[in-house]
């Protein structure tokens, strides 16, 4: 049996547009994604899930995530982030970029001193001004199951829907 046969009924319920499950129904759900689906695949669907959510949406559901994160994942986060985004702005511009959400300069030479709220802001800007680097950044969550389901029901859903479109 494939992933698209073990999951695919739960999938077809978010692809049209079902009632919003309950939190518990949601990290029911997302862990049967993570058990049916290749990590690689999922992997690569959260991003584009993700990106699929407005800025203000983005925001809250990293800080969620974030709250629950270690500083080493949030390390590995920020990190992933600020590298993507120091290629399409620049190194030398991170600086005034940082200055500008209101993120520690420390959070450049050590990235796990970032607070939970830096992280949120620094994935918000990257969502809104390079969907590309926000969505390289966001695999970091196939290897997180329990963050993902901290990161919420609104995103869990959204990867649900995306899973759903994968399955069409």
């Amino acid at each position: 049996m494939n992933w698209q046969d073990a999951i695919g009924g739960m999938l077809e319920q978010y692809a049209g547009g079902s009632a919003a499950p309950s939190q518990e129904e949601a990290h029911d759900h997302y862990d049967q994604i993570h058990s049916a689906v290749p990590t690689d695949l999922l992997s690569s669907l959260i991003g584009p899930a993700l990106s699929s959510l407005g800025t203000s949406q983005v925001l809250g559901q990293i800080l969620n995530s974030a709250t629950a994160m270690n500083s080493d994942q949030r390390g590995g986060l920020v990190g992933t982030l600020l590298q993507g985004l120091g290629g399409s702005v620049g190194a030398a511009a991170l600086p005034a970029l940082l200055s500008q959400l209101g993120v520690s300069q420390g959070v450049l030479n050590n990235p796990q001193s970032a607070t939970p709220e830096e992280v949120a802001a620094i994935a918000a800007h990257a969502h809104e001004n390079d969907p590309s680097v926000f969505e390289r950044a966001m695999q970091f969550y196939g290897e997180h199951p329990t963050l993902v389901k901290a990161l919420g029901t609104v995103a869990v859903a959204a990867i649900a829907r995306h899973l759903s479109q994968q399955n069409a």
